[in-house]
């Protein structure tokens, strides 16, 4: 993983609220068809997924490649009870034992990404459900990407495309997210050609809250009424 992605993750794991893994969570939570079961994030990072799905009472796991995030989360007391292990998705296969599996943001790293999905799906159960999330639109594809470890970025008829290699897979919800953050990215990373400052949303100062307060109700207002645009792409699939 890139430094600064690492890094990233890492300041974040100390939190138990991030303006967008929360908000995707819950964008996530609002759009799955169940609201309990076992539950796997797979590439878990900073542990707020889990936190999140485990407050709303799954019964949640992890698995994550970075070894130091893997010590993090286990350091975690709000985790204490989650089995949480290494692991490496491009490697691995499932035994069919989980109602929800997510794996947001973690494709894109992968060169293979078609045996990626094809690994992640072992895991559900039939009938459960697969969350994929990935950075949205091809065009936006730049500096960012590369210094992150993107392979690529996709349209929902990339991902759609990619998802035919897994048999049984009924796509039942596929939607862009996060608007705002879909023009703060083409002006920064296309016009001005600037990296996007992310530090504020995990910041301690009045400006940086400020501006978490102002963009949480978006992103709320969003969750309710959806977008036809986004920075992020969200797909369930169920196992059928």
């Amino acid at each position: 993983m890139p430094d600064n992605l690492q890094s990233q993750q890492l300041s974040l794991s100390s939190s138990d609220y991030d303006l967008r893994i929360t908000n995707l969570a819950r964008f996530i939570y609002k759009r799955l068809p169940i609201k309990k079961g076992t539950f796997i994030d797979i590439g878990a990072g900073n542990g707020l997924f889990l936190k999140f799905f485990l407050n709303k009472g799954f019964n949640a796991e992890g698995i994550e490649l970075e070894k130091d995030q893997v010590h993090q989360m286990k350091e975690d007391y709000k985790l204490k009870d989650v089995s949480i292990r290494q692991g490496d998705i491009s490697k691995l296969k499932g035994n069919q034992s989980y109602d929800v599996v997510v794996a947001s943001d973690v494709i894109e790293h992968i060169e293979n990404d078609k045996q990626a999905l094809e690994n992640l799906y072992s895991f559900v159960k039939p009938w459960g459900y697969l969350v994929i999330t990935v950075p949205a639109h091809q065009f936006l594809f730049g500096k960012r990407d590369i210094g992150w470890g993107h392979h690529r970025r996709y349209n929902k008829i990339d991902l759609i495309d990619k998802l035919t290699v897994v048999k049984g897979a009924k796509v039942i919800n596929i939607n862009y997210w996060n608007t705002l953050g879909f023009f703060a990215y083409f002006f920064f990373e296309k016009i001005l050609k600037t990296p996007i400052r992310e530090e504020f949303r995990y910041k301690k100062s009045f400006f940086s809250s400020a501006i978490r307060f102002f963009l949480d109700k978006i992103l709320r207002f969003e969750e309710v009424f959806g977008s036809p645009i986004g920075l992020t792409l969200v797909a369930i699939i169920q196992k059928t």
